[in-house]
């Protein structure tokens, strides 16, 4: 078994069903075996996304693109090639600059594939613009620029085969993002507005062919748009600042991983 308490909790949630964790590497690869079956669990990475919709999640312009053919409201995210790559041919600060123009000089520049707020940065001028395409790409990654809208709450819908399992509410405090890492707070969350999020959800991972999966959507002034989606299901904030509902995330696990055994 683990040290690390959440990935402990996880292991727990099937300790009951003749499932057991062979440990490989410690606190982090296992072989997860129930009789013959087995398969590896990578951290927190059981297996039930193909890879290609696992890479697509990752990418915030190319799941944007994947939803917008969907007709799913989603927060715009336009690509941009790092200039150092060899397959760039222009300077993409020019591109990015009429993208500044275009949503009304409020923009937000983060990697295309970041996570957890990390190097997300809003953007009110052209020249700090600049100073962040530089620093972003020289961290050798590719970059999304999206518009900025104010959103008091942020909501996440944790979703099993289409079926939305846990829904969560965060409330930004001391700072524009909803990152609960960064201090963001966990609210209650209003059962008569879980329908159409769960909708929402449920359209947005068949859309982007994920079975296991988070779905975050922002409430603006434009209505309900979804900002991203992740291929990996991570709660262990969420249950640092809600421990009562250490039962039903560990319910969520133990059917997800039932349910990769079903594809063995």
């Amino acid at each position: 078994m683990t040290n690390r308490p959440y990935l402990s909790m996880i292991q727990q949630s099937v300790a009951h069903d003749g499932i057991t964790f062979e440990e490989i590497t410690p606190d982090y690869l296992y072989k997860v075996k129930k009789g013959e079956k087995s398969f590896l669990m990578n951290d927190l990475e059981m297996g039930l996304n193909t890879s290609s919709s696992a890479k697509l999640a990752a990418s915030k312009s190319g799941t944007y693109d994947v939803l917008a053919s969907h007709d799913i409201k989603a927060i715009e995210h336009v690509f941009l090639l790092n200039k150092h790559s060899r397959f760039q041919a222009s300077d993409p600060f020019q591109p990015a600059e009429d993208l500044f123009f275009t949503f009304n000089e409020k923009v937000v520049v983060k990697p295309d594939n970041g996570a957890q707020g990390k190097n997300v940065f809003k953007i009110d001028n052209l020249e700090k613009l600049k100073e962040t395409l530089d620093y972003l790409f020289s961290l050798h990654v590719n970059v999304a620029v999206s518009p900025f809208y104010s959103s008091t709450f942020e909501y996440r819908v944790v979703t099993l085969y289409g079926t939305p399992k846990l829904f969560l509410k965060k409330e930004r405090t001391n700072s524009w993002k909803h990152n609960l890492i960064n201090g963001a707070a966990s609210k209650h969350m209003e059962k008569e507005r879980m329908p159409l999020l769960g909708e929402i959800a449920e359209r947005a991972s068949h859309a982007l062919e994920l079975n296991y999966c988070s779905v975050d959507i922002l409430d603006t002034s434009h209505g309900l748009l979804v900002l991203e989606v992740n291929d990996q299901v991570m709660l262990e904030n969420y249950l640092r600042d809600n421990p009562k509902e250490k039962e039903n995330i560990s319910e969520i696990y133990r059917e997800a991983i039932h349910k990769r055994f079903e594809t063995l």
